[in-house]
Parts: C-alpha cells; structure tokens; sequence
C-alpha cells in the first residue's frame, strides 16, 4: 500500500485552502497512493457538504482512497464541524463521523484501487502539459 498525507498551511481563504488539499490529492494520485489522509480543522460555518462532494469527486477522478479527518469541539470562538469522512476510490462514501467527539475505525478494500485505476485510467488521460 501506497500512502499519501497532506499537511498544510491554512490561510483565512476557504476556498484556497480547499483547492490546495484537492491539488494535493492530484498529486498522491499521479505519485500512486493508494490512500490520501487529509487532516482538516472545517468549522461549522463553512459549506460541508461541498466540501464532502469534492473529497468524493477528487477520490473518483484520482483513485485513491481518502481519508479526511476534521477537528471537532470549540476553541476560542471557532466551532469545529467534526463530520469526519473515507470515502473508496469510486467516490463512495465508506464511513462518516458526525459532529461528536470519536474514533472511526473502517476497513478499506485497497484492490478497489486497482481496479479502479483499470477501469477507469483517468490519470493516464491527464495532459499537463495542456493546462494553463
């Protein structure tokens, strides 16, 4: 198995730092992660479900599994939103916290992987060479 974790630096920007963990989900894919970790501090005044779409969406195109692990609780005056997520390389949604405190313990099939990668050879497809 092939991991993949993102660590990053979180601006103010909602939208910046959700196109830098997709950006990063690209590149586990094209590396050959098997399963991409996304540790993320969401709050509860960001848009969720969006946000679940694109992890789904990104885990499809790229074939990997992800799994996207959310603070919950209050600091100061932030509300962490929880609602931890894995989802399989068909976008599927494997298992989902909600916003309690917990641990989330699931099996991932990781020969879905391959098979999906098989099936679906979208990152052989990729020509960055094109991209603006």
């Amino acid at each position: 198995m092939r991991l993949a974790m993102a660590q990053m630096a979180m601006t103010d920007d909602i939208d910046e730092n959700a196109d830098k963990a997709l950006a990063y989900c690209d590149q586990a894919g094209d590396a050959g992660a098997d399963l991409v970790i996304i540790p993320t501090a969401n709050i509860t005044d960001e848009p969720l479900e969006m946000f679940l779409w694109e992890i789904c969406v990104q885990a499809m195109q790229n074939q990997v599994a992800i799994a996207m692990c959310n603070r919950v609780g209050t600091e100061d005056d932030m509300t962490f939103a929880g609602q931890s997520v894995v989802v399989g390389p068909y976008g599927n949604v494997v298992s989902k916290a909600d916003d309690q405190e917990q641990l989330i313990i699931t099996d991932i099939d990781l020969t879905q992987t391959a098979m999906a990668r098989k099936q679906r050879p979208f990152l052989k497809l990729r020509r960055p060479e094109w991209y603006a």
